[in-house]
């Protein structure tokens, strides 16, 4: 029995109207915070932020040592909420502390980078 995930975006509908087709058929891309309409594909705004996640905040965590939020910001060219977000989330993790403005990977947290690269087993 073979499984076969399909990889979905995960789209909102907005309330906005396309101004190319007219349609109400307006939906949010959430993964990439685009306004597109599903009737003739127009985008319609294009957010200039990106997704960001855990393991390409510890990546440059680990290259660069400690960094400060705004620093973080302008490396990985998230938005102030996303980026929060994930720093919370890997606070509470204890993959990451902050102390006096930085943020610094770690042990748990270096730990679990090696983990996610390969080059350590086991949990």
């Amino acid at each position: 029995m073979v499984f076969v995930m399909s990889h979905r975006r995960a789209l909102r509908f907005a309330k906005t109207v396309c101004p190319i087709c007219g349609s109400k058929e307006v939906a949010r891309d959430d993964l990439k915070g685009d306004l597109l309409c599903t009737n003739c594909g127009h985008i319609i705004t294009r957010r200039e932020t990106r997704a960001v996640g855990k393991f390409e905040v510890a990546q440059h965590l680990k290259r660069e040592g400690k960094l400060s939020f705004k620093r973080l910001q302008d490396i990985t060219n998230a938005s102030d909420d996303r980026l929060f977000g994930v720093l919370q989330s890997m606070v509470n993790m204890g993959l990451i502390e902050e102390f006096q403005g930085y943020y610094h990977l770690t042990k748990r947290g270096q730990r679990w980078y090696r983990q996610r690269l390969g080059q350590e087993w086991g949990y």
